[in-house]
């Protein structure tokens, strides 16, 4: 497999393995082959799509959806990971009954190309990209230790990685902007709903109502917000313990769900290199205003 690293500027020694498939960069333990054939994906009628970047809540957002398709609160007894296109192969995918909810971190030309022509719905995920740097830089913190017993390098020499695009999925910026460019296209625009992790947080009633509405799931206010109470993050982290990808014991995916975590991790420095980047970056973004703060 076509195995390349990103190295910290200040840490040569150190050595983080990314898999780059025509100058795309997945997680290592990809099959290139199940990510070369995403495009070619078959897709039924009845599918809904979930994308985001890395971080951004979308194993939130999959309970949620699959909640409001099977209109019922209870559990669902399988991973997120089972119906990520990037990781799992169309054969595994196609022995799951409906509803499928369908996810990745793909950017739009990558969906798969029946998705578009069926004019599936599509739920995109967006969060503070400070606090997916953070949340990201937790998890793999606790990745190469309990993998490796390694101690990566420390959060402003990752900070340049994560902004430059080295690491799994390219920059945020990037998938952002990727999506943007296809939400504004009249084919597309009915068929894309951004969901903010920072609504979600703050209402989840109103967001999940907002789901409701889109993919047309008629619930009412009383299923909704037992919806909302089910998918809170410690039912979560209980209800989804059995199956869910553990370090140390503790589920991977389900870790803090904060707003504004970066403001205890960034110094003042980091801080002034990130909006730099972010002002460079996102200028003649319709989200710029979302996340730029002074």
């Amino acid at each position: 497999m076509p195995i390349i690293y990103a190295t910290p500027e200040n840490d040569p020694l150190a050595k983080y393995p990314i898999l780059e498939v025509d100058g795309c960069r997945y997680p290592h333990f990809c099959d290139e082959d199940v990510i070369r054939h995403v495009p070619e994906m078959d897709i039924r009628d009845d599918d809904v799509m979930l994308c985001g970047y890395m971080r951004s809540g979308t194993h939130w957002c999959f309970e949620v959806i699959n909640m409001l398709l099977k209109k019922s609160d209870d559990t669902i007894p399988y991973k997120k990971e089972d119906f990520h296109l990037e990781l799992t192969s169309n054969e595994d995918i196609a022995r799951h009954p409906p509803p499928r909810v369908l996810n990745g971190h793909m950017h739009f030309e990558r969906v798969p190309k029946a998705a578009l022509e069926k004019k599936l719905k599509i739920v995109y995920v967006l969060r503070d990209p400070r606090d997916v740097a953070c949340s990201w830089y937790q998890l793999m913190k606790k990745y190469f230790w309990c993998k490796e017993k390694v101690e990566i390098c420390p959060l402003a020499d990752w900070m340049k990685l994560f902004l430059n695009g080295e690491f799994e999925w390219g920059t945020w910026f990037d998938h952002v902007t990727n999506w943007e460019k296809a939400m504004v296209n009249p084919q597309n625009s009915s068929s894309i709903l951004v969901v903010r992790f920072e609504d979600l947080v703050t209402q989840p009633v109103r967001e999940i109502e907002r789901i409701d509405e889109f993919l047309n799931t008629k619930t009412d206010d009383t299923f909704r917000r037992r919806v909302a109470e089910k998918c809170s993050l410690d039912n979560m982290k209980r209800d989804k313990h059995s199956i869910t990808n553990k370090l140390e014991g503790k589920s991977m995916h389900y870790n803090q769900g904060k707003i504004g975590t970066w403001k205890d991790n960034f110094s003042a420095e980091l801080s002034e290199y990130f909006n730099r980047v972010y002002d460079e970056k996102m200028k003649d973004s319709k989200f710029y205003n979302v996340y730029r703060q002074p």
